[in-house]
Parts: structure tokens; C-alpha cells; sequence
């Protein structure tokens, strides 16, 4: 399996060997292979981008101040939407 980096862009090349085994694999293997291959490009990913969420760039007052601005989205139901954001960002207070 050749792997060719130009310019940042991974790429993954499919050499004549390496179409050859595919052909050739059953099930299982095919999986691993897969998995392989999705598992270099996530961590590739997250090499590049990150996967830590910049909670300093998210202002959750204005955040709250939109919800609450939409049709049909009280206090409470804003107030509940707001604790799932505060949840999933994981920031302990507002």
C-alpha cells in the first residue's frame, strides 16, 4: 500500500500487489483492511485538525439570547436546551 503526501492531502494509492490481494480476500480480512484504513485517516485527522472544541470561541449568552429569540422557544425549553449545550461542551458553569 503506497501512500503519497502532496501538499497536506493524504492519499491513499491502490498499487497492482495491493488490488491483487484485495481480490483475493475474504471477509474478514477485507474488514481489517477497512478498519485500517479508516483508523489512519481519523487519527490523521485529528493530528491536522484537532478534536478539542475551542469552548472560548462559543458565547453561550448570546448562544441562549438566539434560542430564545425562535418561535415557539420559552424560557424553560431554552433554559433545558441551554444545560444539554453546557453538557456536551462539558464547561462546569456558565
Amino acid at each position: 500500500m503506497n501512500r503519497k503526501d502532496t501538499n497536506s492531502n493524504y492519499k491513499l494509492e491502490l498499487d497492482r500487489n495491493l488490488y491483487r490481494s484485495i481480490k483475493k480476500m475474504d471477509r474478514a480480512s477485507m474488514e481489517g483492511l477497512l478498519n485500517d484504513v479508516f483508523e489512519n485517516g481519523r487519527k490523521k485527522g485529528n493530528e491536522e485538525g484537532g478534536s478539542n472544541i475551542d469552548n472560548s470561541a462559543i458565547d453561550l449568552h448570546e448562544l441562549e439570547k438566539d434560542i430564545k429569540a425562535i418561535k415557539g422557544v420559552g424560557e424553560k425549553r431554552a433554559e433545558e436546551i441551554m444545560n444539554l449545550v453546557v453538557k456536551h461542551l462539558g464547561i462546569s458553569d456558565l
